[in-house]
C-alpha cells in the first residue's frame, strides 16, 4: 500500500508546504517519497514497496509517450496478464511493478477501458498532461480510499481525508449536518460524501474526471453489479466452481517481493484463505491473535486448524490492559472520523502482524458475498410483513407478537423493509432528535433502497448487495486505517473481481433449502476438516465498549466530550446530548453504548486535528 497527494491549480502550494501535507500519509508508504510537477500540477507519493523493492519501482510514473502522469495506491493483481495481452515487452519496462505496466496501458486505452480491465484493490490518479484532465479511479469494491476537494482555484486529491481538509484552499470546513447524522448513526462517512462541504470520496467502481479548462467534474461507473444465478447454492458443482475460482484468486494475490502471511482466526473465511494460500506457498505463516479471555479467545481452535493444514503458525497474545493502553495511539492515527470500536484491537493486531510480514491476506468479504450474517435469516423471515401497510401492521402485530415474541419491534413502527435494514445499522439512541430536522443523504437512502421483492431470493440478493455497498465499506475503512497506520498491506481475496462475479452467479437457498449462513463455504471446508472439527459458531472479537466507557475510559470521555465544546454543536440538540450521556453513565439501558463511543471518537478526531480546543 501507499499514499499520495496531488493538486492542480494555477496557484500551487510552495513545494515545502505541499510536502508537509504529503508527510501526513508517510506511514502508508515509509520506503520512498516521490515528487513530480509540471507547473500546474504537483503530485507526491509515499511508497510501501511490495513488488520490485528497488528504486526502479518508485512513483510517480510517466507513460512512455509522456502524456500521462500516474500514481497507484494498492495492487493490480492481473498486471502480468495485462502486460501479455497488450504486448508490453519486458525490455520496455524498467521495473517489475504493476504501476509501470499500467503506465504503458494508458497509452493504449481510453480511461474507461483502462479502468474496466483492472482487477485488484486500488486508488489511482492519472493526470493527462495534453488534455489537462485529472482522472481519479477507485477499485470496484471500495477497498482503498480516495478523497478530493474542490475549490475556486482547482482540485486537491489524496489518500487521506486530513490531507484535503488541511490544505489551505480546502480549509473553510463547513460541516454538513446530514452527514454528521450519518456518522453518528453508522460510525463512518459513506461515499461519496464527507462531513465537510466541497470534499468528497470517489465511490467504489467509479471514475471521477476533472477538467482544468472548464473546472467541471464528470463521473462514471466502470463497474456494474450484475447477477445471473445459473448456479444453485447447494449444488456440489457450485462448490467445485468455488474451489476453481478461489485457487486462481489466491494464486494471483500471493505475489510479493516482501514477506507475506495470512490472518488465521477460528472462522470459516480466514481458514479458507490460509488453506488455499498454503497450497501456493507451503512455507507461508499464519498469524493468530489471542486474548486471555475464554469467551473471546480463538487461538486454541485456530491452532487446531493450523496443525491440520500443516501451516506454520505465529500466535501473538494480549490482555485487556494491552488493548486499553493503545487506545490513544489508535485515535492519533484517525485521519477521518471513524466510530467502530473494533478499530482498537484491529490497530493492535496489525501492529503485531507487521513484525512478521509486510503483506497479509484477510478473510474480509466472505460474510457479505456468501450470506454469512445470521441477521440475514431474521430479515428474510420477517420481510413479508412489510408488504402490509403500516397502519394495518400496527393493529395486528401486537397480537402476533404474543404468539411469536421474536417478531421485530420495528414491524409496527417502520414503514418499509429497506428502512428497517437501514435502522438495524443505526447505533445511536434518539438520533433523529439529537440532530433534529435533518434527513439522511440521498446517497445513503439509495444504497438501502429496495422498491419491491417477490421472493426470498430477491431479499437475499438485495441483502448481499446492500451489505457490500454499506456495512462492508465500514469494515474496509477500519482495516485500511489501522493497517496503514502500521505500514502493513492487507489484501482481501474474497473481494477479487472474479470471485465477486462468481458469487453473483449463485442462486441463494438460505431459508429455503437450509438455515445455515455461508452454506457453500462451510461445505467446501469439509475438504480439509471433518464436520465435527469445523467451528460453526465463530466467537469474534467483541469490544466491551459499555464497560470501558463507564469505567476505564470514563475520565477521558468527560475530558474529551463533556468538558470541551462539542464539534458541530450548532447542529445538535444540547438537551438530548446531555440526557443521553447522563442516562448512560447512570447505568440506564435505554442508551446504545456504541452511540456514546461515536461521540467519543468524533471528539477525539476533532481534537487531534485541532478543529476544537481541548483542555491543556
Amino acid at each position: 500500500m501507499c499514499g499520495f497527494l496531488g493538486e492542480i491549480s494555477n496557484f500551487l502550494l510552495p513545494k515545502s508546504r505541499f510536502l508537509e501535507l504529503l508527510d501526513l500519509s508517510k506511514k502508508r508508504g515509509p520506503d520512498q517519497q516521490g515528487y513530480w510537477m509540471d507547473g500546474m500540477c504537483q503530485i507526491g507519493f509515499n511508497r510501501l514497496a511490495i513488488l520490485d523493492v528497488s528504486q526502479n519501482g518508485n512513483q510517480p510514473v510517466l507513460s512512455p509517450s509522456g502524456r500521462f502522469a500516474l500514481v497507484l495506491n494498492g495492487e493490480v493483481y492481473n498486471y502480468k496478464e495485462l502486460q501479455k495481452n497488450h504486448s508490453i515487452s519486458d525490455s520496455h519496462l524498467r521495473s517489475g511493478t504493476d504501476t509501470e505496466v499500467l503506465a504503458h496501458l494508458l497509452d493504449q486505452c481510453s480511461i474507461f477501458d483502462f479502468s474496466a480491465k483492472l482487477n485488484g484493490m486500488f486508488a489511482i490518479a492519472v493526470w493527462d498532461i495534453v488534455e489537462k484532465k485529472l482522472h481519479l479511479i477507485r477499485d470496484f469494491a471500495g477497498i482503498k480510499p480516495l478523497f478530493f476537494g474542490l475549490h475556486t482555484n482547482g482540485i486537491v486529491f489524496a489518500s487521506q481525508f486530513n490531507q484535503i481538509f488541511k490544505h489551505p484552499d480546502c480549509n473553510s470546513l463547513k460541516l454538513r449536518p446530514e452527514i454528521m447524522k450519518e456518522f453518528f448513526g453508522l460510525g463512518y462517512m459513506h461515499a461519496p460524501n464527507t462531513v465537510f462541504e466541497n470534499i468528497f470520496q470517489v465511490e467504489a467502481g467509479q471514475i471521477v474526471s476533472w477538467n482544468l479548462h472548464t473546472q467541471t467534474i464528470t463521473k462514471s461507473f466502470y463497474y456494474k453489479w450484475e447477477t445471473s444465478l445459473e448456479n444453485d447454492e447447494t449444488d456440489l458443482k457450485t462448490v467445485q466452481l468455488f474451489e476453481t475460482n478461489f485457487q486462481k484468486v489466491i494464486a494471483s494475490q500471493i505475489r510479493a517481493d516482501v514477506p507475506i502471511g495470512t490472518f488465521l482466526s477460528s472462522g470459516i473465511d480466514s481458514t479458507l484463505v490460509t488453506a488455499f494460500a498454503q497450497r501456493e506457498v507451503p512455507e507461508i505463516k499464519a498469524f493468530t491473535f489471542g486474548i486471555n479471555d475464554e469467551k473471546l479467545d480463538e487461538s486454541e481452535k485456530a491452532a487446531q486448524y493450523a496443525k491440520k493444514l500443516r501451516v506454520k503458525q505465529v500466535v501473538e497474545t494480549c490482555n485487556e490492559k494491552d488493548i486499553l493502553a493503545i487506545i490513544d495511539a489508535h485515535f492519533n492515527e484517525m485521519s477521518e472520523p471513524f466510530g467502530d470500536a473494533s478499530s482498537v484491537p484491529t490497530y493492535l493486531i496489525t501492529k503485531k502482524a507487521k513484525t512478521h510480514a509486510t503483506v497479509m491476506l484477510s478473510g474480509d468479504g466472505g460474510d457479505e458475498l456468501f450470506w454469512g450474517y445470521p441477521r440475514f435469516i431474521k430479515s428474510v423471515q420477517q420481510a413479508f410483513w412489510f408488504k402490509l401497510p403500516l397502519w394495518f401492521r400496527k393493529l395486528i402485530i401486537p397480537f402476533f407478537r404474543r404468539i411469536n415474541p421474536k417478531l421485530s419491534s420495528a414491524l409496527d413502527v417502520i414503514n418499509t423493509f429497506s428502512n428497517w435494514i437501514l435502522y438495524k445499522q443505526i447505533h445511536f439512541s434518539h438520533l433523529d432528535i439529537f440532530i433534529p430536522n435533518q434527513s439522511f443523504s440521498e446517497e445513503i437512502l439509495s444504497t438501502y433502497n429496495l422498491t419491491n421483492f417477490n421472493s426470498k431470493s430477491d431479499i437475499l440478493l438485495y441483502l448481499k448487495q446492500n451489505e457490500f455497498n454499506a456495512h462492508l465499506q465500514r469494515v474496509l475503512k477500519k482495516v485500511d486505517l489501522m493497517s496503514m497506520a502500521n505500514s502493513l498491506e492487507v489484501r482481501v481475496p474474497f473481494l477479487d473481481k472474479d470471485l465477486i462475479k462468481f458469487s453473483n452467479t449463485i442462486n441463494p437457498q438460505l431459508c429455503n433449502k437450509h438455515q445455515q449462513p455461508k452454506w457453500l463455504l462451510k461445505r467446501y471446508l469439509r475438504t480439509f476438516f471433518d464436520q465435527s472439527e469445523i467451528n460453526l459458531e465463530k466467537k469474534g472479537f467483541s469490544v466491551p465498549v459499555e464497560k470501558w466507557l463507564r469505567n476505564e475510559l470514563k475520565t477521558d470521555f468527560f475530558k474529551t466530550v463533556i468538558d470541551v465544546p462539542f464539534y458541530g454543536q450548532e447542529f445538535i440538540d444540547q438537551k438530548v446530548f446531555l440526557q443521553n450521556t447522563t442516562d448512560f453513565f447512570d447505568g440506564k439501558n435505554n442508551i446504545n453504548s456504541w452511540g456514546i463511543w461515536h461521540m467519543y471518537a468524533w471528539q477525539k478526531w476533532a481534537l487531534n486535528n485541532e478543529l476544537i480546543n481541548g483542555i491543556k
